[in-house]
This record gives structure tokens, C-alpha cells and sequence, in this order.
């Protein structure tokens, strides 16, 4: 058996080692943060990444980035990816995954997601808890899928998007990458890439020019 590496100990990271625990599927969980405040965070111990280049065998280990940040999942993985690591998935057993749906490596879907027929997912995404995801759905990598978000039949969603908690999604909707969707919002039109909308119905807000959620 392996060992898990989550990639952020913070609020993100702690639900999901609390996801790996019931999974019962490694033979250890460790956090890895390049900002270490404590050695042990709800009972697992946390090292930086150096420390485990320079610890731990390599083939040994599977990683998962843990950050609801789509700029930061995208930096991280590409992290792994130089130096030679596994990344994987994390599906918790509960969720709703139709054997004619795909999921790429590194992507997380949690407790109580729903994925329909024919749903592709790309590499490093976040689908958070009990997000529903329509038939013909196409997810670019790295983007986040926020709890309770309901997308919609035939929606494309580009690459390192943010969907905000509860947001909904009409059917046939393209959103553009980069883009952001504040929470409970509700989109009837089609969003351009590198923008933030909110609202019901959503509007356009501002540019994402910096092209990241959390400041």
C-alpha cells in the first residue's frame, strides 16, 4: 500500500484526509505544505516539500493537491509533474459516477457530487460536495466546482474556473477559462473568458485580470 500526500493542511486539506480516512486505501496520510505552522495537524504529520524529496522513496507515494484555489491546484500539480510524481484521483465511494463519464488524474470529487451520462472532467479538478453535474458536461482542468453548484445539460466550462457555493448553471452554457462565479449565482448567458460574474441573474463584475479567486 501507498502513501498519501495531501499537497495543503489547511481547511481544504483537513476534509479531505478526513475523505482518505474512510476510504481506508493507503497505509498512511501525510500533509505537505511549503508553510508549515505545526509537525502535526489533526493527528498527521505535515512536511515540506523538500522534506519529502529528500525523505521519503518516491514510488512510494500518491499525491492529491488540496486547494479550492484553480490557480494554485494548476501550479502545484505542474510541481509534481517536473519532478516525476504520481498525482491521482479521489472519488469518495459514495458519489454518483456514470460508468459513461471520465475523470482525469488529480481531480477530486467529494461527498455527495452527482455526475449524469457521458461527463468529462479534466486533469486536477474539484468537484466539491453534492455539486450535480448534468449529461454531456464538459470541466477543464484545474477548475472548481463549488458545494451545491447545479450545472445543466450540454455546459462547457473551461479551464481554472470557479463556480461559487450553490451557483446554477443553465443548460447549453459556455463559460470561458479563467473565469469566476460568485456563490448563488444564477447564469442564463454565456461567460467570456477572464471575467468574475454574480448574481440572479448574473452580471458581469469586474476583469479577472490577476486571474485568481482568493486574494
Amino acid at each position: 500500500m501507498k502513501t498519501l500526500c495531501i499537497y495543503g493542511c489547511g481547511g481544504t486539506g483537513r476534509e479531505i484526509a478526513d475523505l482518505a480516512f474512510r476510504m481506508n486505501h493507503w497505509e498512511d496520510i501525510i500533509f505537505v505544505d511549503d508553510k508549515i505552522k505545526s509537525r502535526i495537524v489533526n493527528e498527521i504529520s505535515v512536511f515540506t516539500f523538500d522534506e519529502i524529496l529528500n525523505q521519503f522513496i518516491k514510488s512510494n507515494l500518491e499525491f492529491i493537491v488540496a486547494t479550492g484555489e484553480p490557480s494554485s491546484r494548476k501550479f502545484l500539480y505542474e510541481k509534481l509533474k517536473q519532478h516525476a510524481l504520481t498525482y491521482i484521483s479521489i472519488i469518495d465511494p459514495g458519489v454518483t459516477l456514470s460508468r459513461f463519464s471520465s475523470v482525469k488524474d488529480g481531480t477530486i470529487i467529494h461527498t455527495g457530487a452527482i455526475l449524469t451520462v457521458n461527463v468529462h472532467i479534466g486533469k486536477g479538478c474539484f468537484i466539491n460536495k453534492h455539486a450535480v453535474i448534468g449529461h454531456d458536461v464538459n470541466i477543464g482542468e484545474y477548475t472548481v466546482i463549488s458545494p451545491n453548484v447545479s450545472v445543466g445539460g450540454d455546459v462547457y466550462i473551461g479551464p481554472n474556473c470557479y463556480l461559487g457555493s450553490g451557483a446554477i448553471i443553465r443548460n447549453g452554457i459556455k463559460i470561458g477559462e479563467n473565469s469566476i462565479v460568485g456563490m448563488g449565482s444564477v447564469v442564463l448567458k454565456d461567460v467570456e473568458p477572464n471575467i468574475v460574474i454574480a448574481g440572479n441573474p448574473a452580471k458581469i463584475l469586474r476583469k479577472n485580470n490577476d486571474k485568481r479567486v482568493f486574494r
